[in-house]
């Protein structure tokens, strides 16, 4: 059997892998829990993507000592692949990197490779905190710098921002984000406590429900979408699924399997 998309939906594919954009580690060797963070070096999670029924792709998040000559900071790496299948219809091989400082309260570094569909892109965003801006260039090529506000994160470094807070349900948290193009104030609703089943077992969760109102694209096309994101509800804070429901469809991001570091 061979399966096909429709236009629309094959579009569609590669906006759920842009979401999940968008969607510290001191030098001594203490857990997450003693220094009250929720993880630690050496954290590997691994996700399913969900095109309605269909798995179309896979996505790994690890956390990483940012190396020697980045002493007590962070770097977070996503990656993100197509299912063989998928491969034939829109191929998909990304690798998304973020570098913060030691208490995660703003991020350093961003970069991304992108292969989508054939189309390539090498983006990177520089962080000067000294003229608080932020200068994104793709191949080497730049645009001009941009004003940032304080403590901004960049598309993937927020998610981790996010675990540091505290959820308390009918609350907003806000925190900037920029991709050096442009920033915005992230809003995100703390909504409700669920149980959650996935491949990794079942979680207690906290519901959180981002707003999507400045992503545009098919976000803004319909009334009725939305984006919800689960995270475990005790001291990992582990993000556990995330759904989005759009014009044309709608996509699901599930905890397969994880380790947990030091």
């Amino acid at each position: 059997m061979v399966l096909h998309f429709p236009d629309d939906k094959l579009r569609m594919l590669p906006l759920i892998f842009v979401v999940l954009f968008m969607l510290p580690v001191w030098t001594s060797a203490n857990s997450a829990e003693e220094e009250g963070r929720p993880f630690s070096v050496g954290d590997h999670f691994f996700y399913d993507i969900k095109w309605g029924f269909l798995k179309v792709g896979e996505a790994e998040m690890i956390v990483e000592d940012a190396g020697p000559g980045h002493p007590g900071e962070f770097k977070f790496v996503l990656l993100i692949r197509t299912t063989s299948w998928a491969d034939t219809i829109y191929r998909v091989r990304n690798r998304v990197e973020s570098r913060t400082d030691a208490t995660l309260s703003r991020s350093l570094h961003y970069s991304k490779d992108q292969y989508e569909g054939g189309r390539e892109r090498e983006i990177v965003v520089n962080f000067d905190w000294d003229k608080k801006q932020a200068q994104y260039s793709n191949f080497g090529e730049a645009l001009p710098p941009i004003d940032i506000d304080e403590n901004c994160h960049d598309p993937f470094s927020v998610l981790f921002a996010y675990r540091l807070e505290e959820f308390v349900l009918g609350e907003n948290i806000q925190i900037p984000v920029t991709d050096g193009k442009k920033t915005l104030l992230t809003d995100i609703l703390v909504e409700e406590r669920e149980q959650v089943k996935t491949k990794a077992g079942r979680f207690d969760c906290v519901r959180v429900r981002p707003d999507i109102k400045d992503l545009g694209g098919v976000f803004s096309k319909s009334d009725d979408s939305s984006m919800d994101i689960w995270f475990s509800d005790d001291d990992h804070k582990l993000i556990v699924k995330m759904t989005s429901s759009v014009s044309v469809g709608s996509f699901k991001v599930e905890l397969r399997k994880y380790v947990l570091g030091d």
